[in-house]
């Protein structure tokens, strides 16, 4: 999840909580409000009732030798008023209750004011209910509204938090990540300023390019250190390369002897093919190799077969060249292709089985010229797939021959042409490898 989202997400949690406890001390208010609006139409009422009693006088509703209560409720039964005779004899007061009355056998829940009152020395009770279903519709309504008003309030909220986080990351998501994303060689790392007001996304994006900066200068010095070693190596291995050759000219050494100096010279000649090996990675990532060569892939691959078929003889491995004639690579290296392809041809033929094949072809894909080589050999399984490009790791058992630095050239090379190299691998069912070419390599 973004981390927008996720400021937003935690914004309207907190305002959801936020509200929630507001929403249950308005409801609260809303009740106590709604109740007290109900209690002063009651004493409104009752200062009416009693105006007219006094102006028209008591006997128009009751007599107090013949009648002893009067009640009249209107038609709804949303509201009545009765008066009848206080025969208790209590002094003038008021009272709110709640109660339950039957009207024409049917109950209603009411809010009630009881009044005493004298009139010519005689005391009367004034009772006046109001049903308090008016009450609680009046309740639904005012939560309503108030619900209403907190859901519109907190979705606003919401889609303005989403906007303000956004504007305030814009830096992050759209400069600082895609710097990391499309870096592929510190050297050619965007060190630019972001430009932001917001001092911790500057001293963010300061540290990332001081990081790279100190990335760039370690892999520079590793690259110096690896061709300076590799180069002043070679001087010591001749001279021993040379005085070995010496002795077994000689014709003077016993055939045990010969056979230790013969086993030394083999591994002074691996020595030597590891050698070549790291300074022509260390020549390749310091861009000391031209892309200015223009050819025709067809040939370089017949050239290719032609230097290693004798191998392929050996294991009975047949390969197929399915390169058009007429398909050209231009602004690229061709020493350097002819490696990456020598060896991707090479471990094919290596890792085949007997009377395998080895096929070579070429398709373009979205905008993009691809070199396949297939085999239908023992194929690699898919943990050791991602290790297969790294210096130095042999994931291969049962075999001397190579040193495990081949498919690391190749992915040198690759990355030199701005290229990749893509693996499908099966144990037992062979292996395909995709040199991956920009369009622009292809004329």
């Amino acid at each position: 999840m973004r981390l927008e989202l996720k400021l937003a997400l935690i914004s309207a949690i907190s305002k959801i909580v936020i509200f929630l406890i507001l929403f249950m001390i308005v409801e609260q208010l809303i009740d106590k409000i709604a109740l007290q609006y109900t209690d002063r139409n009651l004493l409104k009422m009752k200062d009416k009732t009693l105006s007219i009693v006094r102006k028209i006088g008591i006997k128009n509703y009751l007599d107090a030798e013949k009648d002893s209560a009067f009640a009249s409720y209107n038609i709804l039964k949303d509201e009545y008023i009765s008066i009848s005779l206080d025969l208790e004899g209590r002094a003038e007061q008021q009272a709110f209750s709640q109660e339950v009355r039957v009207i024409e056998e049917e109950e209603f829940d009411f809010r009630i004011l009881n009044y005493t009152f004298e009139i010519n020395q005689q005391l009367y009770s004034l009772e006046i209910g109001k049903n308090m279903q008016l009450i609680y519709n009046l309740d639904r309504t005012l939560t309503n509204i108030s619900l209403s008003i907190i859901f519109l309030v907190l979705f606003v909220t919401i889609l303005f938090d989403i906007g303000i986080f956004k504007y305030l990351l814009h830096p992050l998501n759209q400069k600082i990540i895609p710097k990391l994303k499309t870096v592929v060689n510190p050297e050619s790392f965007n060190y630019s300023e972001i430009g932001s007001t917001t001092s911790d996304f500057v001293l963010l994006n300061t540290t990332i390019n001081e990081l790279m900066h100190k990335v760039n200068d370690i892999l520079k010095t590793q690259k110096k250190f690896i061709g300076d070693v590799s180069h002043e190596l070679f001087t010591p291995i001749s001279v021993m390369q040379s005085k070995l050759d010496n002795l077994l000219v000689s014709g003077k050494l016993p055939a045990k002897t010969v056979a230790l100096i013969l086993d030394q010279q083999k591994q002074l000649f691996r020595l030597q093919h590891i050698i070549k090996a790291l300074l022509l990675i260390s020549r390749i990532e310091n861009d000391q190799y031209d892309k200015n060569d223009t050819f025709s892939l067809r040939d370089l691959i017949d050239e290719i077969v032609s230097n290693i078929e004798e191998r392929a003889l050996i294991s009975n491995i047949t390969i197929k060249n399915d390169i058009s004639s007429s398909t050209t690579l231009s602004d690229v290296n061709r020493y350097l292709i002819y490696i990456l392809l020598f060896n991707l041809v090479s471990n094919a033929i290596k890792y085949n089985k007997e009377g395998g094949e080895v096929r070579i072809s070429y398709f373009m894909k979205d905008s993009v010229s691809i070199i396949e080589v297939e085999d239908n050999g023992m194929g690699i399984s898919a943990e050791n797939i991602p290790l297969i490009f790294n210096r130095f790791k042999r994931i291969e058992e049962g075999t001397e021959e190579g040193q495990g630095l081949g498919l690391s050239i190749v992915s040198s090379i690759a990355a030199f042409h701005d290229a990749k190299v893509e693996v499908k691998s099966e144990p037992g069912k062979g292996s395909q490898f995709r040199f991956c070419l920009p369009v622009k390599n292809l004329n």
